[in-house]
């Protein structure tokens, strides 16, 4: 028989069950919304989860956010057909490891889910680790890296700016960059003159 559900602060039985949605603000951008539980005392208004069901909801909520993540990123090393041996050879993850999580036959520990969380923002750490994590070569992989995605992002218009220089907006960064001149060399570096920067 189970023990009956009272009220913390004035022991009355008279609850009331009230369901709340909450949103689980996960990373990468996953949300997930739940439904979670609260009694509510109809003597003394106090609200709250009596039993502490809740916990064991959120930490559900949470479980399925890292299958998405797990998911997700596992799917995103496919489709850029970025090889799932490459990877565990080069981070130090034994033979097999993330097909056995993406078929669901093992789970990651928090450190796993927190790696490819990492390998899905930073790829390129793939090719540091590759490289034996050597501080020199790593400090290439980067700045190549932040150099392409600025070349990406990057907007360059000729119009009536100051001294007619160019602006230079970069994807979400809202700066406006103005120069002389834009020139990128044979080995697709890019070399900016600069006359001011300033907030668009």
């Amino acid at each position: 028989m189970s023990e009956k559900k009272l009220c913390p602060v004035c022991g009355s039985d008279k609850l009331d069950s009230i369901v709340q949605k909450e949103t689980i603000n996960g990373d990468l951008g996953k949300d997930l919304i739940i439904e979670v539980p609260h009694d509510k005392c109809m003597d003394c208004g106090f609200e709250g989860d009596i039993c502490g069901e809740n916990e064991k909801i959120i930490e559900k909520a949470l479980s399925t956010l890292n299958e998405k993540y797990i998911d997700e990123v596992l799917n995103f090393f496919i489709e850029k057909k970025i090889n799932f041996a490459g990877i565990e050879r080069a981070v130090g993850l034994p033979q097999r490891t993330l097909t056995k999580w993406k078929n669901g036959i093992s789970s990651p520990t928090a450190a796993g889910i927190a790696l490819l969380k990492y390998l899905r923002i930073f790829p390129w750490l793939i090719e540091v680790a590759e490289q034996k994590y050597d501080f020199n070569i790593s400090q290439k992989i980067f700045v190549s890296e932040a150099v392409n995605m600025l070349l990406k992002s990057i907007t360059l218009n000729s119009n009536d700016f100051e001294k007619n220089g160019y602006s230079a907006t970069a994807g979400n960064f809202n700066t406006t960059v103005y120069a002389n001149s834009f020139s990128l060399t044979q080995e697709n570096t890019l070399n900016i003159n600069f006359l001011q920067q300033g907030k668009s």
